[in-house]
């Protein structure tokens, strides 16, 4: 996904709320860095060096990251447009927050890149996907 796509996929997120837009559009790319970085650190286990993981500034930037974890940055960037508005919206905003938590602690609990696929699927568990529970 592009930076693009994830305001869009933000905008979305928040019910294309217009009303709003004026409120965080100004700091909604600090939102998707804030989601990107988070990423990172989960991803590589560290903090790594600016050059291997640049900030997402154009439109046309994309994540340095698997395609299949795109879609949390904007989750990430969603509840943070949320959690600044009204206890309403900030509940609403609760499971996009939660939905991030998760796929960073699935990371962080299968070894980050050395635990999944690219696709997100488990290494560790790649054997048991088809026997039925």
């Amino acid at each position: 996904m592009t930076v693009e796509a994830i305001k869009n996929e933000v905008m979305f997120q928040t019910n294309n709320d217009t009303e709003d837009v004026g409120d965080y559009l100004p700091s909604l790319l600090n939102y998707i860095n804030d989601g990107y970085d988070r990423l990172v650190r989960a991803w590589t286990k560290s903090h790594t060096p600016q050059e291997d993981y640049p900030r997402l500034e154009a439109d046309s930037d994309e994540p340095n990251l698997p395609e299949w974890l795109h879609r949390y940055i904007a989750d990430w960037a969603t509840w943070l447009v949320y959690r600044n508005g009204n206890p309403s919206k900030q509940t609403r905003g609760l499971a996009f927050k939660t939905a991030f938590e998760e796929i960073v602690s699935t990371i962080l609990g299968e070894g980050g890149a050395n635990g999944l696929n690219e696709d997100g699927t488990s290494k560790q568990y790649k054997h048991f996907f088809n026997i039925p529970l």
